[in-house]
């Protein structure tokens, strides 16, 4: 370092007393000084102005320096390139030597500077196709999800519909069977009362025939009432059956001996 800035110096102070131009000359000295300080980016950039106002291999040669020690590698190596490519006539062996030397470590380090940046592009797109098929897989299963649960929904609203329509028709067939049987229950409460009163005829009367007579309807009213009363039981037994759990409790049948040896029956719905 030590060494390259008493090159820069010396090559500076040579142009100093060479160059004509005393803009390009003051322009050295400035660049002299921001090199001095650190400022290398800057003090090409002065030389470069310079460069343009007094053209001079000195200043190309102290421009790639300059750029070389501020890191921006392909710049100093384009002008060590324009500095070795001059007619020997204007430059220095020396300086070409260390300018060959100074591009060949160029060279290694933006290779190597791209090898590593191929890297990282190389890493990069790897963890976004990585992040993509992520959210490809994410997606794709909470689609798979939707429709699963959209298929569920409709299974579970076929499943109700059905039920519900089977309800109903069970629900329709309790009610008609339960009607058929308040009917029979009806006839059997009207028949034992037909019967107990032809029981009462039957004791009342005095005359042979007349007693045979009540004899006979109170045995067939007792036979009527008897069937329509096991018919009126049995079918609301069977509407209890048909009628769908879970809804109103059903038929509630009460049914109490009659004095004709029948039987009365009472059914209700309950609600």
């Amino acid at each position: 370092m030590a060494r390259c800035l008493a090159f820069l110096v010396l090559a500076l102070a040579g142009l100093a007393h060479a160059a004509p131009n005393a803009r390009a000359t003051a322009l050295a000295k400035d660049a002299e000084r921001l090199y001095k300080d650190g400022q290398y980016k800057e003090a090409a950039k002065l030389l470069e102005e310079a460069q343009g106002l007094e053209p001079n291999p000195k200043f190309l040669y102290n421009i790639a320096r300059a750029y070389d020690q501020a890191g921006e590698l392909q710049l100093a190596l384009d002008a060590y390139r324009k500095y070795v490519s001059l007619p020997t006539s204007d430059s220095e062996p020396d300086l070409v030597k260390k300018a060959n030397l100074s591009m060949d470590r160029l060279r290694q380090l933006l290779a190597r500077q791209e090898a590593d940046s191929r890297v990282r592009d190389a890493e990069k797109q790897r963890l976004e196709k990585e992040a993509s098929d992520a959210r490809a897989r994410a997606e794709a299963e909470a689609e798979k999800a939707r429709r699963q649960k959209a298929q569920f929904d409709a299974k579970e609203r076929a499943q109700a519909d059905s039920q519900a329509t089977k309800a109903n028709g069970r629900k329709v067939a309790a009610f008609v069977v339960g009607g058929v049987g308040v009917v029979g229950l009806a006839l059997g409460l009207t028949f034992g009362l037909l019967s107990n009163g032809s029981k009462q005829a039957f004791r009342a009367a005095t005359l042979l025939s007349e007693k045979q007579l009540r004899q006979t309807e109170t045995v067939t009213q007792a036979v009527v009432a008897d069937v329509s009363l096991l018919v009126g039981v049995a079918c609301a037994v069977t509407a209890l059956i048909l009628f769908p759990k879970g809804e109103p409790e059903g038929l509630v049948v009460t049914v109490a001996p009659l004095p004709s040896g029948g039987a009365l029956g009472a059914i209700q719905w309950a609600f």
